[in-house]
């Protein structure tokens, strides 16, 4: 509960809850919608993610979310975790699930702090999986993370699902799905706009019609929230999810006051689509007084991104649709909870 309080107080104040970390930007697939394994930073050592995380926890960053590339490539993960959770920080995990087993997974089980721990899976059909992450292991990582679940900490599992044209009319077999094994589900719109880490232009097919089927079956997800179905995330980001495929603005972007982004190097940026502002390692300190001046000098870069519909990420428009409607995050994550069981 009081991690939950320190959330909201810091969404109502106006400052971080949120930062993403690539760990290592290194992958074992090679996604058609991702160019995260095309860029140059380098691995920090634990001594640097030590000083970096410090700098967030001082920064008072109540949530780090670790992923990729994939996050298991780095052999001392559980180090890095441990980290996390001596200053005070909660986590989470995204994984493709290729080298996680559950030898692995139980190597984590003494962390309390992990929020979910979420497979990417972009599709049940083997075909459409492996045309889109260029690996034909889906039955393999989707039983091996449903198997090595018992064995790992005490938290939230889910699956984590790009949604595009390749898989729009899966919605229900992923919520049978996630029904029958006790998963939540995340489902992010894949990006449309031109540049960037995510994006859409190896997919075919994103016409006018397949964005309109898609705003669709966002706001399916939607009142499959309100009816109390196992989506993780805040039922507002569903209708903005929605208004994304269409092409609608979707209002202020929190980037810098709301959530931030470090690089594998430890360089720090108001987002993952956007070039950092510091890097981490070269300074001693960081203080909310100086992400307010960064926020003010960067104002007209953050919002031209906006309207250039460069993303509608669950790190970006999810924690700004908490911010907006604080009372049915409360209501949606403790009836999710209660349902998951936090095995």
């Amino acid at each position: 509960m009081l991690a939950e309080a320190r959330i909201i107080y810091r969404l109502l104040a106006g400052k971080p809850v949120f930062a993403g970390h690539n760990v290592t930007n290194r992958c074992t697939m090679r996604c058609r919608f991702c160019r995260v394994t095309q860029l140059p930073h380098r691995d920090m050592d634990l001594a640097e993610v030590k000083h970096v995380m410090g700098i967030l926890a001082r920064l008072g960053v109540p949530v780090v979310g670790i992923t990729g590339g994939e996050p298991l490539l780095r052999q001392d993960l559980d180090s890095v975790l441990e980290v996390i959770a001596r200053l005070g920080m909660k986590s989470t995990i995204v994984t493709n699930g290729e080298l996680l087993t559950a030898d692995r997974l139980a190597s984590l089980r003494r962390f309390n702090n992990i929020v979910h721990f979420a497979l990417s899976v972009d599709s049940l059909d083997l075909e459409t999986y492996s045309s889109v992450r260029g690996k034909k292991v889906l039955p393999a990582a989707l039983a091996g993370f449903l198997a090595a679940i018992p064995a790992g900490p005490r938290t939230v599992y889910k699956l984590n699902v790009v949604l595009g044209p390749h898989n729009v009319e899966e919605l229900d077999g992923f919520m049978e799905l996630a029904q029958a094994t006790g998963l939540a589900l995340s489902f992010i719109p894949v990006n449309v706009a031109p540049g960037g880490l995510h994006r859409a232009e190896k997919l075919d097919g994103l016409d006018r019609a397949a964005r309109e089927q898609l705003a669709a079956a966002f706001r399916k997800l939607y009142r499959w929230k309100l009816d109390g179905k196992p989506l993780w995330d805040h039922r507002d980001y569903y209708l903005l999810a929605s208004r994304y495929m269409l092409g609608e603005d979707l209002g202020e972007c929190m980037a810098g006051r709301l959530f931030l982004d470090v690089r594998s190097d430890g360089k720090l940026a108001v987002c993952n689509e956007m070039e950092h502002f510091a890097d981490l390692l070269e300074l001693d300190d960081f203080s909310i007084s100086d992400l307010k001046n960064v926020c003010e000098e960067w104002g007209p870069r953050i919002d031209a991104c906006r309207r250039g519909a460069a993303c509608c990420y669950t790190c970006s428009y999810n924690v700004t649709a908490t911010a907006r409607n604080i009372p049915a995050y409360i209501w949606d994550y403790f009836r999710l909870k209660a349902l998951s069981g936090r095995r």
